[in-house]
């Protein structure tokens, strides 16, 4: 499958007057967003409404920052800001006075990577400002600054550099990476960039540029914060009910990741999964069971850690992990007493929950699946 990144200049044809409107980019210096929408409308457009545009600003973030970076009197800022706003930690710039330092993970960051090398932990990015825009088209020309091919924007390794983290004891705290790397889609050559940045129809650059491609690729990167790719990740559904004895019933019910090629959920282990089923006789609830899937972690006294920021302050060690990975069914099957006379009835609600802290702790859920038996 030809897969494409992120998305260079396309050829333009030759004696295009709009030549003449492309802002040249400086070598050795980094581009603002804005100047690169001059050119992709439709691109910039779709990366700045994505979390990879607001991953400095979003107010989520915000608030785990601040209270990283009070904690540790600022030295949480390296670790965190590395991901969240890259040029800050490229230029040095770790109060973010800069305002190109707090566009998140801007165009020219991504674009200017050269490569990447996953054991350098601290920094595994390569960024060279020579005024190259590098991604993975071979035939893309540009009168504002020079385009390079670049087998790594095709690779998930580009992607691991930030979704692929341990503390310096080895604990796994982000393993998104790791879970794809060992599944079926890796081995299919399926890889990050398949799904969260498909080609779809659209420009490149501005229709008066001159000549366009007929795609682009999806530049939003949805993942765990939209509510159609959640859904279509996961599914569940009720095996069976029945009564076991006259006095004892049981229901199944399949639980799935049908579509995702690293665990459910992945990223921060604040994420979590909960199943719940209801069982009820003649209408009338009987027992409501509960099962979640998440990775839990543990801080240096054994408590479980509850805040994003400590996931990444405080882990010590790994209590379970029980989500569900690429292609896993899982059955689960629950038994309870009940009355020996009267219809049996389930309700089963799989839901993806994240509950973050923002001036008050909200509740962020999306249904997957709910069915009733009969």
């Amino acid at each position: 499958m030809a897969l494409i990144l992120l998305v260079a200049l396309v050829s333009l044809a030759s004696g295009v007057p709009a030549y003449a409107a492309a802002r040249a980019v400086t070598p050795g210096a980094l581009t603002s967003s804005a100047t690169c929408a001059e050119c992709h409308q439709q691109i910039h457009s779709m990366w700045q409404r994505s979390m990879h545009g607001l991953s400095f600003s979003d107010p989520v973030f915000q608030v785990s920052y601040m209270r990283a970076y009070l904690e540790t009197e600022g030295k949480a800022s390296q670790t965190c800001l590395r991901c969240h706003a890259p040029v800050a930690v490229l230029t040095g710039d770790l109060e973010l006075k800069d305002p190109i330092s707090r566009e998140g993970i801007t165009c020219d960051y991504c674009h200017s990577v050269a490569s990447v090398d996953l054991k350098r932990v601290s920094g595994p990015y390569e960024v060279r400002l020579d005024g190259v825009k590098r991604g993975p088209l071979a035939d893309a020309d540009s009168p504002a600054h020079e385009v390079a091919k670049s087998p790594v924007h095709e690779s998930a390794e580009f992607c691991a550099g930030c979704h692929e983290y341990s503390t310096p004891r080895g604990l796994a705290i982000f393993s998104t990476y790791s879970e794809w790397k060992s599944s079926r889609y890796a081995k299919e050559g399926t890889t990050c960039q398949s799904c969260h940045m498909p080609s779809m129809p659209g420009s490149t650059v501005r229709p008066d540029l001159g000549v366009r491609r007929p795609t682009i690729n999806l530049h939003d990167i949805s993942g765990g914060h939209s509510s159609d790719r959640v859904q279509r990740a996961a599914a569940a559904k009720i095996l069976r009910l029945e009564r076991e004895t006259r006095d004892r019933a049981v229901v199944e019910v399949e639980v799935a990741n049908v579509a995702s090629g690293h665990a459910i959920p992945t990223g921060l282990p604040t994420r979590k999964l909960v199943l719940q089923v209801l069982l009820s006789v003649d209408g009338k609830h009987v027992r409501r069971f509960e099962r979640t899937y998440q990775r839990v972690l543990l801080d240096r006294e054994g408590k479980r850690i509850l805040e994003d920021h400590r996931t990444i302050l405080d882990a010590y060690s790994l209590l379970d992990d029980n989500r569900l990975g690429p292609g896993e069914r899982r059955i689960e099957q629950f038994g309870t007493l009940v009355p020996v006379r009267g219809k049996l009835s389930a309700e089963m609600h799989l839901d993806y929950v994240y509950e973050p802290e923002l001036l008050l702790r909200e509740k962020m859920s999306i249904s997957i699946a709910s069915e009733r038996a009969p």
